[in-house]
């Protein structure tokens, strides 16, 4: 019972099954949260290794998670969850305060560190990869101080990109906490920053074009409907037109040049606030320089996030993914998120067997989770 060190991990781990990490059976594999309890029921859901909460972009308090998990202990005295907000140790060392409280309840203090990869063999854009970590120290400073250091220099980016789009485009007067609305990270430094510009630029100009009076703000027709920007083979601002023409009611004109050409502008800025192949910008932290890092601790464990999200460019892309890990990572690189809970989709689904395949190849073990942002660790939440 209680705090669950990087030894301990590793050999809970090793005892749990694909059914370990699930609360139960979807019934439709394309529906986040859909799924029925039975092995929660049973007793048979062991783990929850992905849990965010409002120290990144959860919904729940520290002390929140506690109580959650406390309440399903008291069925299942072995269940595991973990804390790992994004880019942050904040939410762990509060948890270390309250723990002695919540005496049932079985935790890994952890974090899930941005990074991207730009040195892959074929690669031609960069790719976005979230390392976990478990077992960690919430009071090790040599973790703590790279965290934040990154957190600062993502968010002054985040700052001076606006800044820059405001010179090009006064017009719009374009903001941090509007562009949170979306992702609330990159107010914290804890997002990437082109990424959430891109959804937020297109959002709000194209909201002020067809909607000037609107009495909503340009997130919302992205958040209701979420499922259209999923793989979409058109520009994003494209498809965030027709989500706006499902969430008004009409049709909209088509979207003139000069409207286009403003997006497009607000492009090339935010795209310079992004590394690229052979460029890594100091904000960001290098998948390789990331894991190699975290080796060199005096605790924690890595994990590869749910590797799907990162989506591949070649068949071969889940083995150099995995042969990076180990060769950067060496003892301490020793799972992947096999057992993700929230991938939704035939995209995703596909790739599992190459995952897997892969990662059999460098004898990584299976972690999961549910990567819960709600208000309680059985589902996924907010983001469904």
């Amino acid at each position: 019972m209680g705090i669950i060190d990087g030894k301990d991990f590793i050999k809970r781990i090793q005892q749990f099954s694909d059914i370990s990490f699930k609360p139960g059976e979807r019934k439709d594999l394309n529906v986040l949260d859909s799924h029925d309890f039975r092995y929660l029921e049973s007793g048979d859901f062991k783990a929850n290794l992905h849990i965010h909460t409002q120290y990144s972009d959860g919904e729940m308090t520290v002390k929140e998670l506690l109580e959650n998990a406390e309440e399903i202990t008291k069925n299942n005295p072995d269940f595991l969850i973990a804390l790992t907000d994004h880019d942050t140790i904040d939410g762990c060392k509060e948890a270390e305060k309250l723990i002695n409280e919540y005496n049932n309840v079985n935790i890994s203090f952890g974090v899930e560190i941005s990074t991207v990869g730009i040195n892959f063999p074929e690669q031609t854009k960069p790719v976005q990869i979230h390392l976990l970590v478990y077992g960690i120290n919430p009071n090790d400073t040599k973790l703590d101080n790279y965290l934040k250091i990154k957190r600062k220099q993502k968010l002054t980016l985040a700052q001076e990109t606006i800044n820059k789009l405001n010179e090009a485009l006064p017009e719009y007067n374009f903001n941090i906490n509007e562009a949170s609305k979306c992702h609330i990270m990159i107010a914290k430094g804890e997002d990437e920053v082109a990424h959430p510009l891109k959804k937020y630029t297109s959002g709000k100009i194209l909201l002020n074009y067809y909607v000037p009076d609107a009495d909503f703000s340009y997130d919302i027709p992205i958040k209701k409907f979420k499922y259209l920007f999923k793989n979409g083979t058109e520009p994003y601002y494209k498809i965030y037109k027709k989500a706006l023409e499902l969430y008004t009611g009409r049709e909209l004109p088509e979207i003139p040049n000069y409207i286009e050409k403003q997006i497009l502008t607000a492009k090339e800025i935010y795209m310079k606030a992004h590394p690229s192949i052979g460029k890594m910008l100091e904000p960001f932290s290098s998948f390789e320089d990331a894991v190699e890092f975290v080796s060199n601790l005096d605790s924690g464990v890595m994990s590869i996030a749910h590797p799907a999200r990162t989506k591949a460019y070649c068949p071969k892309f889940y083995t150099y993914l995995f042969e990076q890990f180990k060769k950067y990572g060496k003892d301490k690189a020793l799972f992947y998120e096999g057992c993700y809970q929230s991938y939704e989709g035939e995209y995703y689904q596909k790739w599992q067997t190459k995952i897997d395949e892969a990662a059999s190849q460098f004898e990584l073990m299976k972690t999961g989770g549910l990567d819960s942002h709600g208000k309680n660790i059985i589902t996924r939440g907010i983001y469904s």
